[in-house]
């Protein structure tokens, strides 16, 4: 298993993605209509003259919102026999639209879950982060407790040449016992 750092990089990497698939996910499949203006607010209506409409008189998204409620209710074949009856041409220039937006109950839906997991994912750096060696300590703390380990490491080190000695002491018993052996005592 990975360390925490690697760990807490991986997660980091992924949100950063997800940010990035849920901005291209809303872009996307939004409709781009502008916002309706809250009733109790009169200085609400100016700034939304402001905002341009991003969608142009020939995508999807400038259609009325009957007309495609209208082409997403339709069984594939009825979608097919309408494109079949647009024409040859017409299957080329539905490859060069951006898709049909989302319609709203769909889009909200798709919001909720986008938000839901990068809120998991949040949380899972969190968590990452608390239990990172240090977190609630002082630096006096830490660097006490680095040389308390490092004195184990020299003690452990100790242990291991003196094991290492004995190894080599014992392989040298069980090499005069084959020679002692090969020779037929």
């Amino acid at each position: 298993m990975a360390d925490i750092l690697t760990q807490l990089q991986t997660c980091l990497d992924q949100l950063a993605t997800q940010f990035y698939a849920t901005l291209c996910y809303l872009t996307t499949y939004h409709d781009h209509s502008p916002a309706i203006p809250p009733p109790n607010v009169p200085t609400a209506i100016p700034q939304l003259k402001k905002i341009p409409k991003n969608a142009s008189p020939n995508t999807p998204g400038a259609q009325p919102a009957s007309a495609q409620a209208q082409g997403q209710d339709q069984t594939p074949q009825q979608q097919q026999q309408q494109g079949d009856a647009a024409g040859p041409g017409a299957e080329e220039e539905r490859r060069d639209l951006p898709p049909r937006p989302d319609s709203p109950n769909t889009f909200a839906q798709r919001q909720r879950e986008l938000a839901r997991d990068l809120i998991i994912k949040e949380q899972q750096i969190e968590y990452l982060i608390s239990v990172l060696p240090g977190i609630g300590s002082s630096e006096a703390e830490q660097e006490a407790r680095i040389r308390h380990l490092a004195d184990e490491l020299r003690e452990a080190e100790k242990v291991r040449r003196r094991k290492r000695r004995q190894m080599k002491k014992l392989a040298e018993k069980v090499d005069g016992l084959l020679e002692a052996v090969s020779r037929g005592v």
